[in-house]
């Protein structure tokens, strides 16, 4: 028990999961390629040596021992904001476990329905918490026809189901996809899709399993292939975390560990509770990213001569009015914080989703600009090892050359930076995971129609219309 070493985390993975990428089976992830990156990001994590890093990424629990602040529960502003600076500098391994926080967030709810599911969701929390382990959120569902009904589907697996039930736990079925970090996690925390309704009981369903569990595979799908030069593709060498499509074929859960077992009415909740804990890492994300881009267009102006150009300061200006609309979100879902009868503060819900739909809705219109301002060289460039190539280089130095104070090699290495996070292999992940992860942008105007005050801004409207009310129709 205990906070671990990085290497007793790289040691935890080697359990005998059952995991695949580009058609092989994986003896050892750790030993893998493939995930070499992944879990060196996740490694650090684990390193609580240095004061500085041990006082961003510990707490103390109510036992006086220390634990990852991944697990703390926050009780106060300052705990919220302890949580978004450990956000800032943690891996996405590691930013999972936030299911943890959403579920934690409705045990209240849940134990108004049952408590043991209430109790279950405590003690699946402590165990982590208390071992240092990792949990992934595990929500999205195949689903087949989304026209039908889970019920309604030509195969009845297309949505995660209980196939049986018996004195010791149940027994499920189905695949959960987009499942980031799936195989380097200990557990895989399952979470409905989306609300369930009566005739949909084997459809609502929740529940934490170790990744090993007998009948659990997990096909990977990396962005980028291993080896790759760290000139040429500044991102993608490092920051690689393969995304899992997780089969539960016939997986046994037992009792202690299911959260949720045929109470429909409460598919829902646990569904829409994963979103909040989701979105507010990535709208920390994305305030971090949009700060870089507004630094990368001005580096690149100067670098090329054209930063005092009209056009081009208007595109910064534009990236700049992103990159601080994001940080006011930000900081108006810490500041404006929520609490639960119970005492867990969490970010407003309002603030969180007007964030990330902003910065989802906006982030293709700023990634042109920022190609508007590069241009072609963008996908063009040479790499790093024609750069190196004594053949060539002086070419490279002189063709590519702008001004004496601009060395050709930053210049390229800047170059490459924008191609890697916004027209390659690392933006190829980051322009579909900005719009879709912590669902699309409709599940947030979802939630920000049901969070804002309509009926205080109609009565404002009729107000200064000087229209006396007599009746308030049905929203439709």
């Amino acid at each position: 028990m205990g906070l671990k070493t990085p290497e007793e985390y790289r040691e935890s993975l080697r359990d005998g999961r059952v995991t695949y990428i580009v058609g092989e089976r994986v003896a050892d992830v750790t030993r893998h390629p493939w995930f070499e990156t992944a879990i060196a990001n996740a490694m650090e994590d684990y390193e609580y040596e240095d004061p500085e890093v041990r006082a961003v990424r510990t707490y103390e629990t109510e036992s006086g021992a220390a634990a990852h602040r991944v697990f703390q529960v926050p009780r106060t502003p300052e705990d919220l904001e302890k949580r978004v600076k450990l956000t800032e500098v943690t891996s996405i391994t590691t930013a999972v476990s936030a299911v943890l926080m959403a579920l934690y967030n409705i045990k209240d709810q849940v134990a108004q329905v049952n408590g043991q599911y209430a109790e279950n969701i405590e003690r699946v929390y402590r165990h982590c918490r208390d071992n240092d382990l990792r949990a992934a959120q595990v929500i999205t569902d195949a689903k087949g026809d989304r026209s039908r009904r889970p019920v309604e589907q030509d195969d009845p697996d297309l949505y995660m189901r209980i196939v049986e039930r018996s004195k010791d736990g149940i027994v499920v079925r189905g695949a959960k996809l987009h499942i980031t970090a799936a195989s380097l996690v200990h557990e895989l925390t399952v979470m409905p899709t989306k609300a369930m309704g009566a005739g949909e009981e084997q459809y609502s369903v929740s529940f934490s399993v170790p990744v090993a569990t007998p009948g659990v595979k997990i096909i990977n799908r990396g962005y980028a292939r291993p080896g790759r030069s760290r000139m040429d593709y500044p991102l993608s060498a490092r920051h690689n975390a393969p995304e899992g499509f997780v089969i539960f074929d016939d997986v046994f859960v037992p009792w202690e560990r299911v959260f949720l077992a045929g109470e429909h009415q409460l598919a829902g909740v646990l569904a829409h509770s994963l979103g909040l804990w989701e979105r507010i890492g990535g709208l920390i994300g994305m305030v971090r990213r949009s700060r870089m881009m507004v630094g990368v267009a001005e580096l690149l102006a100067e670098y090329n001569g054209i930063a005092k150009a009209g056009h081009i300061q208007e595109k910064i200006g534009e990236l700049i009015f992103y990159a601080e609309g994001l940080r006011m979100a930000l900081e108006t879902a810490v500041r404006s914080y929520k609490t639960t009868a119970t005492g867990m503060v969490y970010p407003d819900p309002m603030a969180v989703n007007v964030g990330k739909y902003f910065g989802a809705a906006n982030f293709h219109l700023m990634v042109r600009h920022l190609h508007d301002i590069s241009g072609g060289l963008v996908v063009t460039l040479p790499t790093e090892a024609d750069f190196r190539n004594p053949e060539l280089t002086a070419y490279l130095e002189k063709y590519l050359h702008t001004r004496p104070e601009v060395k050709v090699e930053d210049r390229m290495k800047l170059y490459n930076l924008i191609r890697d996070f916004s027209a390659d292999t690392y933006g190829g992940w980051e322009l579909v995971t900005t719009v879709q992860a912590g669902g699309g942008l409709a599940a947030q105007r979802i939630v920000v129609l049901r969070e804002y005050d309509l009926e205080a801004a109609k009565e404002l409207a009729r107000e200064e219309a000087g229209i006396a009310e007599t009746r308030r129709p049905a929203r439709i």
